[in-house]
């Protein structure tokens, strides 16, 4: 029983191995890009879905192939977004990205911030989401190594 179970083992073993061959010998041709996985929390609005989709448009658009989960070989792109009041009609937002190598060291880190009206972004963030995608995604593009 014990040798059928380490046969079988060893098949299973032999077809991750044959896997990871096809996808690392880049059967397309391409250069193999890195994959990203992005994250976005505490944003009011719809701004956690709206600043990783842009987010991704952002990197997609630089070379860098998105994963659809956090899997190993993928450097995880982590935002959080936290907003103060700065007067009665004045918040102060900041929006801190933070980059994970594939084994989970820091790759480093960049932040944004920006005096915006109170309110805001409590709803929709359409445009705002994509310049702070554009501007963050230069910085976080530079910490993912090609």
């Amino acid at each position: 029983m014990w040798r059928a179970f380490a046969v079988g083992l060893g098949a299973i073993a032999a077809l991750f191995v044959a896997f990871s061959a096809t996808a690392e010998d880049g059967a397309t041709g391409e250069s193999a890009a890195p994959f990203a996985y992005v994250t976005v929390v505490g944003a009011p609005g719809d701004g956690d879905q709206a600043l990783t989709s842009a987010l991704n448009n952002e990197l997609t658009a630089r070379g860098l192939k998105l994963a659809s989960s956090f899997q190993a070989n993928v450097y995880e792109v982590q935002g959080t977004v936290r907003i103060q009041p700065v007067s009665k009609s004045k918040q102060s937002v900041t929006i801190i990205w933070v980059v994970l190598g594939p084994e989970g060291t820091q790759q480093g880190i960049t932040r944004q911030t920006k005096l915006i009206r109170k309110g805001s972004l409590d709803g929709k963030w359409g445009r705002a989401a994509s310049a702070a995608a554009a501007a963050a995604a230069e910085d976080i593009d530079k910490l993912i190594p090609r």
